[in-house]
């Protein structure tokens, strides 16, 4: 608009009064679109701001926690590494017996590390869970569990998967369940036991590439706890 009013002036087919009013009129739009811009400016600085809030160092715990499932919707038909720490771990084994079966038999690696039926180990696990005069509850669940892994023992035994077993003298702080951990690719997901039976517990989603500091440290963790336990000796009959 500024050059055309410009030609117009200097060949004088308008007079001063139009050439002044468009000048006029092209600054007036030039500061209207400068208003937009800053505008536009402050509202992306805005957005990016709530964008920390939600997703950085200072985001919500809702956000971050979810409630436990014992491992519904993590997906292991692709799996070729899966480890698995818990107190008896019955509803995430039995969730999981069928893709178990399948990736053992696609031959996976599947590492599971549980609580010994021993007196000692299951008394803790009740005191734990504030039901320190029911330890039974906790035998009846690990028995389940062990039938279960021995089954999976037994269809191993037949393919080329392998399964290891280990129990543990001590009652784990956290649960996990961990897919291919050694890939970039890795997933895991940590539940955080509570001290109550039967109420949902806040679980974390990690991510190996997303999340490599935490993934790392509860991968770490896994390792420790395997290192200290006891091969399941009819794991593999």
């Amino acid at each position: 608009m500024a050059i055309a009013v410009g030609l117009l002036g200097a060949f004088g087919m308008v007079g001063p009064a139009v050439t002044g009013g468009a000048t006029l009129t092209t600054l007036g739009l030039l500061a209207i679109s400068s208003l937009h811009g800053r505008s536009a400016l402050t509202g992306l600085t805005r957005s990016v701001k709530q964008l920390g809030w939600e997703i950085g160092d200072r985001a919500s715990a809702d956000r971050l926690l979810g409630l436990s499932t014992p491992g519904v919707g993590f997906d292991l038909h692709l799996a070729s590494d899966i480890r698995m720490t818990g107190v008896t771990l019955a509803r995430t084994l039995r969730n999981h017996y069928a893709a178990l079966q399948a990736r053992l038999a696609a031959g996976a690696t599947v590492r599971i590390a549980l609580i010994a039926p021993h007196e000692a180990t299951l008394a803790e696990a009740a005191r734990r869970s504030t039901v320190a005069s029911n330890p039974s509850m906790f035998e009846h669940r690990l028995r389940a569990t062990l039938d279960l892994v021995d089954a999976l023992a037994e269809q191993a035994a037949t393919g080329t998967g392998r399964l290891e077993v280990r129990l543990l003298d001590f009652v784990p702080a956290f649960g996990l369940l961990a897919i291919d951990p050694k890939t970039s690719n890795g997933e895991a997901q940590v539940d955080i036991y509570s001290h109550r039976c039967g109420v949902p517990e806040p679980t974390l989603s990690l991510h190996a590439d997303r999340d490599p500091r935490w993934f790392g440290h509860f991968l770490a963790e896994f390792d420790r706890i395997w290192a200290i336990g006891k091969p399941y000796e009819h794991a593999h009959r």
